[in-house]
C-alpha cells in the first residue's frame, strides 16, 4: 500500500526519509533553507497531509511523490508563520495537465462576456480548494515560475476575503509592518510595472502567436528583462502572487528592480532569500 493511502489512519505521519530527501532534491529553491528550517517545514508538510485532502482529477492518479512535492512549496510561505492561514483551504485537486475555469468580464457598454480559458492553477475563494495543473506544478526549472506558491500565496491573500494583493496582518508575526505603507509601496509598483508592461505589448503584432516562433522570439526579447512575469500586471492580487513567488524562487531581479516590495515580502514572509 503507498504511504499516501495511509495518512488516513495515522493523525500526524511522518514522511519517510527517501521520500523527503527525493522532494529537497527536485526543489533547487529549498537549498536556501538551513536545517533547522528544513526540518521546520517537513513538520508542517506532515500537518498539511493530515488535515488537507488530496483528490486527483480527470484521470490523475496522484502519488506520494506528487503529494509530498506539492505540500512541500504551499508550505513554505508559512514557514515561519502559521497554518491558520490555510484555514480557508478546503482541500487540493490536481489535474494531470490544464484545465478550463470560467471567466467573465463587463465591457465599457455594461455588457458581460463569459468564456472559458485554460488554467494552470486556482485558488478558489470562500473556503474553496486549491486547483493545479500536475504538468505545470513540475516545471520547477521556470526561472521565477511556481504555480503552486503563486495558487497557495492567493489563499493567504484570500484569508479575510476577497484576494487584492493586501494579505491580512497578524499581530503576533507582523507588527513591524505598517499597512498603508504595504499598500503604498505595493501600488507605486504595481503601476510602475503595469506601464512597462503595456509598454512591450504595443511593440507586439496585432496578429501576435506565441505558437509562431518568431513572435514567441519576440516576445521573449521584449520582456525578458522584466523581474516578474506579465502576468503580474493583470490585477494587484496577481501582482501579489507572482512577486511572492518570485521571492522565494528567483528573488534577485523582484529585489534590485522592487526593493521595498522585496523588504516588506521578506517581513510578511518572515524568510530572507537573499
Amino acid at each position: 500500500m503507498q504511504w499516501l493511502k495511509q495518512l488516513f489512519n495515522r493523525r500526524k505521519p511522518d514522511i519517510p526519509a527517501p521520500l523527503w530527501a527525493d522532494c529537497l532534491e527536485r526543489l533547487p529553491f529549498l537549498d536556501r533553507l538551513d536545517e533547522d528550517a528544513l526540518l521546520r517545514l517537513k513538520s508542517l508538510c506532515e500537518e498539511l497531509l493530515a488535515k488537507k485532502t488530496f483528490t486527483g482529477a480527470a484521470g490523475f492518479e496522484l502519488t506520494d511523490e506528487v503529494a509530498v512535492l506539492i505540500v512541500a512549496q504551499a508550505a513554505l510561505p508559512v514557514l515561519n508563520l502559521t497554518l491558520d492561514l490555510y484555514d480557508d483551504l478546503s482541500g487540493i485537486v490536481v489535474y494531470p495537465s490544464a484545465f478550463m475555469i470560467p471567466q467573465s468580464e463587463m465591457d465599457e457598454a455594461g455588457v458581460v462576456h463569459e468564456w472559458h480559458e485554460p488554467a494552470s492553477g486556482e485558488a478558489v475563494h470562500a473556503g474553496g480548494a486549491v486547483v493545479l495543473s500536475w504538468e505545470d506544478a513540475r516545471e520547477i526549472d521556470a526561472p521565477g515560475y511556481n504555480v503552486v506558491i503563486h495558487e497557495f500565496t492567493h489563499k493567504i491573500d484570500m484569508a479575510r476575503g476577497s484576494a487584492n494583493g493586501c494579505p491580512p496582518f497578524l499581530a503576533d508575526f507582523h507588527r513591524e509592518i505598517d499597512p498603508a505603507q504595504w499598500k503604498k509601496a505595493f501600488s507605486q509598483a504595481y503601476d510602475d510595472f503595469l506601464r512597462r508592461v503595456d509598454a512591450r505589448d504595443v511593440q507586439l503584432p496585432a496578429d501576435f502567436d506565441d505558437e509562431r516562433p518568431e513572435h514567441a522570439a519576440l516576445y521573449d526579447a521584449l520582456f525578458g528583462d522584466l523581474p516578474l512575469d506579465p502576468y503580474a500586471a493583470r490585477h494587484p492580487a496577481e501582482f501579489f502572487a507572482v512577486a511572492s513567488e518570485a521571492f522565494f524562487v528567483l528573488p534577485e531581479p523582484l529585489a534590485e528592480d522592487y526593493p521595498e516590495v522585496f523588504r516588506l515580502l521578506s517581513l510578511y514572509y518572515r524568510q530572507d532569500p537573499l
